[in-house]
């Protein structure tokens, strides 16, 4: 027998190596296949699939409970399933915060996507009601306590560190 298993029906065996010499480049290079997979798939999925828009939170206390997204078509007719009182939950957490992922289609044709992130009565972005052109901006990116909507995560990046968190 070889590193490599023992022969079965005259040919070698497709089993994993038996000599810890052997084993050792394989379980590394198995556990940093793992990892580089582990790291591209958290930041995949902040992109909003085909058909849908993405909204981007950050908090600089970095503590999301609660804080959901309330959605709505004009004239104020909210998504199915989303209330004041029962936001939408965030779809997923990434390093830049957190995300909301929803159909493009439940805002009907004009393409104005409306928004308030919000916990409870307390409200981002000033309370004003927010809204961006879906037809034309897929992502957006929004900071805690800055009224400003970003279309790319470089220019929300930019703006943390012109005014950093407190």
């Amino acid at each position: 027998m070889d590193d490599f298993g023992p022969d079965v029906g005259g040919r070698q065996g497709m089993s994993l190596p038996t000599s810890t010499h052997a084993r050792q480049p394989m379980l590394k290079t198995l556990i940093t296949a793992v990892i580089a997979l582990a790291a591209g798939s958290a930041m995949a999925q902040t992109t909003p699939p085909e058909g849908k828009i993405g909204i981007n939170y950050n908090r600089c206390d970095n503590t999301y409970d609660g804080w959901g997204a309330h959605l709505w078509k004009d004239p104020g007719i909210p998504i199915p399933g989303v209330e004041w009182q029962k936001p939408m939950p965030p779809t997923g957490k990434s390093d830049f915060g957190v995300y909301w992922h929803a159909d493009f289609a439940e805002f009907g044709g004009k393409g104005k996507v409306n928004y308030i992130i919000h916990k409870g009565d307390t409200k981002e972005q000033g309370g004003r009601d927010m809204s961006f052109d879906g037809k034309t901006v897929k992502e957006i990116w929004v900071l805690n306590g800055d009224r400003k909507i970003y279309t790319s995560l470089d220019d929300a990046k930019k703006a943390r560190a012109e005014n950093p968190c407190k």
